[in-house]
C-alpha cells in the first residue's frame, strides 16, 4: 500500500510540473485576437488635415492633394473618407496624400483621414465636388424620343436630330424645342453649321440637304451628286469650303456655289473634323477598311486642296479590331477625343499619341454615337440606350455634358 501511494504521489508531482511548464511557455505568446489579420502595435499620433487642394474639383476626375501631418508613407495603411466613402491612396508621405476624387458630389463633402494603427480620425475639412457628368438631354424619358447626331451654334446651343421627330434644339439652360420638323429623311447622321446660320445635313445618301437660318421648316435638298456616293459625314474648313465623306472611294470638296471635287480615299468614313495644327490646316478622318480603324490626316492648303494622306493616329493597333470611330473632335490645346462603341465609349489621345479612356468610372459603360463641343468646356455625347443583361430596357438613349475642364477648338463656316 505505501509503495503504490509513494508512486502515485510521484506521478502527480511530475504531471503539476510538466503542466505548469507548459502554461509558463504559453503565457508569452499572449491571448488569441478576435480580429485576425488586424495589425498590432504601439498606438500612432492621430493624423491631422491642414489643408485640401484644390478646394473644388471634379466628382471622379480630379486629382486631390491632403495636406497634413501623421500620414503613414504606406499608403495602403491611409484611410480617406469622402462624405463616408472610402477613397484608395496613391501615393503617401506622412505630410501629403494624394487621391482621385471619386464620384461623390455636393457643395460641401467632408474629408477626413484615418491611419492604421491610430487610434483616432483626424479633422473634417469640406470641398466642392461638382459633376463631371450629367445627363443632358430633358426629352431622353423612354424609347420614342431617340437623339441619334448633334450639333453646336456659336450660341452654345445644341441641336439634336431625333429618330422619326425632327431636329431639336437644346439651350444651355436645358430647355428644348422643335427646330425643323421631320421631312422625307427619319434623321441625320451628320449636321454643320455653315454661312448665314444654314444647317447642312447628310443621311448616308447621294443628297446634301439644308434647314434654313433660324430653322422653322423642313429641310430641303440643297446638293445631289452621283447616285452610286453615299455621304454620311460632313464639316467645314476656314476657306469656306464643305468637306462630305462616306463609304466611298473619294473625298468631295464643295463650294457654296455647288462646284465640287473629288480627291481619292478608298476607306468608310465614319467622323470627320477639321483642326489647325502648328499652322497647317488639315482634314481628320476616322478611316474604317475591312475590321480596322485608323485616324488618317490630310493637309488642306490655300487652295483648298487635300495633301497625302498619313496615319495620325492607329485606333485598331491600341484598343483591336472590330471597333468603330463614331465621332473625333479636338480640344483647343489639340487634345483628340473619340467616341467609340466600345463599352469605355470616350477615348482621349494626346499631342504625344498617348491615349486612355476619358473619365472611367464616371462614364457609363454603353457606347457614343457621337460628340461635339458646346460653349466653355462642356463636350456632349449621344450614350446609346442601356439594357440589362437580358435585353430589357433600362435607361434611355440620351445626350451626356462632360465638364472638361478647358474649351474646345473652333467650328469653321458659321
Amino acid at each position: 500500500m505505501k509503495k503504490f501511494l509513494y508512486n502515485y504521489l510521484f506521478i502527480s508531482v511530475i504531471a503539476t510540473g510538466i503542466f505548469l511548464l507548459a502554461f509558463t511557455g504559453c503565457t508569452d505568446k499572449g491571448a488569441p485576437s478576435l480580429f485576425q489579420g488586424v495589425p498590432t502595435g504601439p498606438i500612432g499620433a492621430t493624423p491631422s488635415i491642414t489643408s485640401i487642394s484644390p478646394s473644388v474639383a471634379l466628382a471622379g476626375v480630379t486629382q486631390i492633394t491632403i495636406t497634413g501631418q501623421n500620414f503613414s508613407t504606406d499608403p495602403t495603411q491611409d484611410l480617406v473618407y469622402f462624405n463616408g466613402i472610402p477613397v484608395t491612396v496613391s501615393s503617401a508621405t506622412s505630410t501629403q496624400l494624394v487621391l482621385t476624387s471619386p464620384n461623390v458630389i455636393g457643395d460641401s463633402v467632408g474629408i477626413r483621414v484615418a491611419v492604421l494603427n491610430a487610434e483616432m480620425f483626424s479633422n473634417t475639412v469640406s470641398i466642392t465636388q461638382k459633376a463631371s457628368s450629367k445627363d443632358f438631354y430633358p426629352g431622353a424619358k423612354d424609347q420614342s424620343d431617340v437623339p441619334m447626331s448633334i450639333v453646336s451654334d456659336n450660341l452654345g446651343n445644341i441641336y439634336s436630330s431625333n429618330n422619326a421627330l425632327g431636329v431639336y434644339q437644346i439651350t444651355p439652360d436645358s430647355t428644348i424645342s422643335l427646330y425643323s420638323p421631320k421631312g422625307g429623311e427619319t434623321f441625320w447622321s451628320s449636321m454643320r453649321f455653315g454661312p448665314g446660320g444654314v444647317m447642312y445635313c447628310a443621311r448616308g445618301l447621294q443628297a446634301i440637304f439644308t434647314i434654313p437660318a433660324g430653322g422653322g421648316v423642313k429641310n430641303s435638298t440643297w446638293l445631289v451628286l452621283p447616285s452610286t456616293i453615299k455621304i454620311s459625314q460632313l464639316e467645314f474648313d476656314p476657306l469656306g469650303n464643305l468637306w462630305a465623306a462616306g463609304k466611298n472611294s473619294v473625298i468631295y470638296r464643295i463650294k457654296q456655289d455647288k462646284s465640287f471635287v473629288t480627291f481619292p480615299f478608298a476607306a468608310n468614313v465614319t467622323a470627320m473634323r477639321v483642326f489647325v495644327s502648328g499652322g497647317t490646316t488639315y482634314l481628320y478622318v476616322a478611316a474604317q477598311t475591312d475590321s480596322l480603324t485608323t485616324i488618317q490626316r490630310m493637309p488642306i492648303d490655300a487652295n483648298g486642296n487635300l495633301g497625302t494622306a498619313e496615319t495620325y493616329f492607329d485606333f485598331s493597333k491600341n484598343y483591336g479590331a472590330n471597333w468603330v470611330v463614331n465621332g473625333l473632335d479636338f480640344s483647343a490645346d489639340g487634345e483628340m477625343f473619340l467616341a467609340t462603341n466600345m463599352s469605355q465609349p470616350l477615348i482621349y489621345v494626346n499631342t504625344d499619341k498617348s491615349t486612355g479612356a476619358l473619365y472611367p468610372g464616371v462614364i457609363q459603360n454603353s457606347p457614343a454615337l457621337g460628340l461635339i463641343w458646346g460653349s466653355g468646356n462642356y463636350l456632349y455625347y449621344i450614350r446609346r440606350q442601356i439594357n440589362d443583361a437580358t435585353g430589357a430596357f433600362l435607361v434611355p438613349q440620351t445626350i451626356v455634358r462632360l465638364d472638361i475642364l478647358k474649351p474646345g477648338a473652333p467650328y469653321y463656316g458659321q
